[in-house]
């Protein structure tokens, strides 16, 4: 499952006591250029998370491959390369373009944004503020379950959270990656705080917070 933050697919153990850690994308290409932003954004936090299982059970050694099911848009290619995984063909067993880490920071950051922009233009809203409002009272009449549909959940909770982001950028506030699972992203604001929307916006999606607004969150 592609849009599948809280899980890797598969992990095949090397000799070396190392692994090879699978992510699936299922999707055509045509599907994977629908939301560029929420592509690039999906597909960043899985491999950074699939780092980190790399890191915890298996002293980091291994890699990351990336299995697709098409061939991706460029623009995924290059998120997938950037982050780390080598991409691969549907078996994972092919790779048809290597690994090239780099610092993601500037490239979630403008994600997010562009994210944003395309959920608020989507429901007809003039300001961050009120497409912000008007899509967490949305995901409060109709939660989703994250096993049933996990898509739908994570989808939500990107755009919540890129909302919430650009709320942040009077305060400087800039995404960032950071060292957590399953959601590795963070806003750094100018005075150094970090604020993790994504913690309320999994709540919020879940049908588990009736009253807390990422408009009102403080940084942590």
């Amino acid at each position: 499952m592609w849009a599948r933050v809280d899980k890797v697919d598969r992990i095949r153990p090397q000799p070396d006591g190392g692994a090879i850690v699978l992510i699936e994308d299922e999707r055509t290409a045509a599907a994977m250029s629908r939301v560029p932003a929420l592509s690039t954004l999906i597909a960043t936090a899985r491999i950074l998370d699939a780092r980190r299982v790399l890191e915890l059970r298996y002293h980091g050694t291994g890699e990351i491959r990336y299995a697709a099911g098409a061939a991706p848009p460029m623009f995924l290619v290059e998120a997938i390369t950037r982050a780390g995984a080598h991409l691969a063909d549907r078996t994972g067993d092919r790779i048809t373009s290597p690994a090239a880490p780099a610092a993601v920071s500037s490239t979630i950051d403008l994600a997010f944004a562009e994210l944003a922009h395309h959920v608020r233009i989507g429901i007809g809203q003039v300001t961050m503020a009120a497409a912000l409002r008007t899509t967490e009272e949305r995901r409060r009449r109709a939660p989703l379950d994250l096993d049933a549909n996990p898509a739908g959940y994570w989808t939500s909770v990107f755009e919540l959270s890129a909302l919430a982001g650009e709320l942040s950028r009077p305060r400087g506030g800039r995404w960032i990656d950071v060292p957590e699972m399953p959601v590795p992203f963070a806003i750094r604001l100018a005075s150094g705080e970090l604020a993790k929307p994504a913690k309320l916006a999994q709540r919020i999606v879940a049908g588990q917070e009736a009253e807390g607004s990422l408009a009102t969150e403080a940084p942590e």
